[in-house]
């Protein structure tokens, strides 16, 4: 079995941890290899083909992990060294144990959906793939008007701070904090979610992942930023975005026990509700 593993600025006690996997791994006979997501090691990932890639951090980590997978179809671990980790279930304690079920085969291989993201005059973009969100934002202190059309058709033009258009992936992250609904993993949508709508009436939207969005922001300043992910970049607002789902998947390794509920009951703290133990009384 070949595994990479991958970290970015990790502390001295990550930087631990991480020396620590690696002696397990290899002690199980594994053969590592350590990447940094520059693309030399995209080429050495490439050429190394592991089995599986430990992503050890927090989601801003395994987002970057899945940047530097890409169409490789490589199955990613999260190993959550972080805080809340949505996308990384495993954690210091239980890492050897979930190494287990790898050698015995006992898991799932969840895909998840990407949006891509491309401009109509090949401005410069942050980024062209979020496995999270796409969001768009004010530059300085000036009101968008972000102006969207779904397939052709117009949805609505959005008074505010901004807009977020986000994978099921993506739904428990920037989405929810701005009211956003939680979606399951597997679902072909993807959310519109508002930031700070200025009506009222402006509500998240969920649309199915065949829509193609075009995407055009007016500001007085004539700027915009453009967050792709963890990506940032200020945008001239001539420019006309298009926003549809991406061509390939990344494949995410789910472990026994592990499922999205159990996950959002745990990480959501929903299962602090006293009234959940009558359940089973």
């Amino acid at each position: 079995m070949k595994i990479a593993l991958y970290s970015k600025s990790p502390t001295n006690d990550g930087k631990a941890f991480i020396a620590e996997v690696i002696h397990f791994l290899t002690d199980k006979g594994v053969t590592t290899h350590e990447v940094t997501g520059t693309p030399t090691d995209r080429q050495k990932l490439s050429t190394f083909r592991p089995d599986f890639l430990f992503s050890i951090g927090g989601d801003g980590t395994f987002i970057d992990a899945a940047n530097l997978v890409g169409d490789s179809g490589i199955p990613i671990l999260g190993i959550n060294t972080g805080r809340i980790g949505f996308l990384t279930n495993v954690n210091r304690n239980n890492f050897q144990e979930a190494f287990g079920f790898l050698q015995n085969s006992d898991y799932q291989i969840e895909k998840r959906s990407l949006l891509q993201i491309s401009s109509d005059n090949g401005e410069l973009l942050p980024a062209t793939f979020a496995l999270n969100d796409i969001s768009i934002h004010p530059h300085g202190e000036s009101i968008n008007a972000v102006k969207v059309l779904a397939n052709g058709e117009k949805l609505n033009t959005y008074w505010g701070d901004g807009l977020i258009v986000a994978t099921p992936t993506g739904s428990t992250a920037y989405s929810l904090s701005c009211g956003g609904p939680i979606l399951v993993p597997s679902a072909n949508v993807m959310v519109l979610t508002p930031i700070a709508s200025h009506s009222l009436t402006v509500r998240p939207i969920v649309l199915p992942t065949d829509n193609e969005l075009k995407i055009k922001v007016e500001s007085r300043s004539h700027r915009f930023i453009l967050s792709v992910d963890s990506h940032r970049l200020t945008i001239n607002d001539e420019v006309t975005l298009t926003v549809s789902r991406a061509p390939y998947t990344i494949q995410t390794i789910r472990l026994p026990n592990a499922d999205f509920y159990s996950v959002i009951r745990e990480k959501l703290l929903w299962g602090l509700d006293k009234r959940n133990f009558l359940d089973h009384e």
